[in-house]
């Protein structure tokens, strides 16, 4: 079995993949304080109380993008699969490796994340697509159809904007994160919601229309040709109230990470 770990600036996402089935998953908090054998015991622990055997993990692979933590997941693949794990590295995406790739020459710099969405979206469409990543940022990777990653949006994710406010007002409050019923926000949590949720309803849409649009320009991809998918932990704040979506796969970054070690055979 594969052991993939994707290490968020919020969470870290560990599974486990049987061929290409994800046969189980584990949310944990990113924590810098925490050491290899504080999070080896964390891991160890959840995949005995799946009943796993450790000898039937024989090798990882890991993308990281947190410094700090890199280190640490190292010594806990290390120990689970006793070889050296494949630490994913953005160099990859000029390598020609991949089914995308960046542009050649291109200076842009590609998380690692990123490029496992945008592996993971071509694996699904097989042609020009936009991944729209609802994590800590809000990011979109876009792809044409010959596999070119030709540029990245971020932003501040929905929950980094909740909290911003919370944390640099004196009377602002962090609210939940749901879709208000009208724009005309009666409270200070409707008032929140409507600016905040709604609002980055419009950022999406305006910024899947104007990446469209940049797209055709930049390769010739036809804006109704391009398809859109949704990943992240916060994709189910949006998804109920807009229809920019051909799909929603929140194991996307972790199917992409898949491929890739499929694909480089570690």
């Amino acid at each position: 079995m594969l052991f993939a770990v994707d290490i968020g600036n919020t969470n870290i996402v560990a599974a486990l993949f049987d061929g290409k089935n994800l046969r189980n998953q584990w949310r944990i908090a990113s924590d810098s304080r925490r050491t290899g054998d504080e999070y080896s015991s964390v891991i160890s622990t959840l995949i005995r109380d799946e009943n796993i055997q450790a000898k039937d993990i024989d090798k990882a692979i890991i993308s990281s993008v947190v410094p700090d933590l890199l280190g640490p997941f190292v010594t806990v693949s290390q120990r689970l699969t006793k070889k050296k794990p494949f630490v994913l590295s953005s160099a990859l995406a000029f390598s020609g490796q991949l089914p995308v790739r960046l542009p050649e020459g291109s200076t842009h710099e590609l998380g690692t994340d990123l490029l496992c969405n945008a592996v993971g979206a071509w694996e699904l469409f097989h042609g020009a697509n936009i991944v729209v990543d609802f994590g800590t940022a809000l990011t979109l990777t876009v792809t044409d159809s010959k596999g070119i990653i030709r540029g990245i949006t971020i932003s501040p994710g929905l929950r980094t904007a909740i909290h911003a406010l919370a944390t640099n007002t004196a009377q602002l409050p962090i609210v939940p994160l749901e879709a208000p019923s009208s724009s005309l926000g009666s409270t200070t949590k409707e008032a929140i919601q409507a600016g905040v949720v709604l609002g980055y309803k419009g950022l999406v849409e305006y910024l899947i229309s104007r990446v469209k649009d940049d797209l055709y320009a930049a390769s010739g991809d036809r804006q109704d040709s391009v398809s859109v998918v949704a990943t992240g932990g916060l994709n189910s704040v949006l998804k109920p109230i807009t229809d920019s979506f051909v799909v929603v796969d929140k194991e996307l970054t972790l199917k992409g990470l898949r491929t890739i070690s499929e694909i480089c055979g570690s």
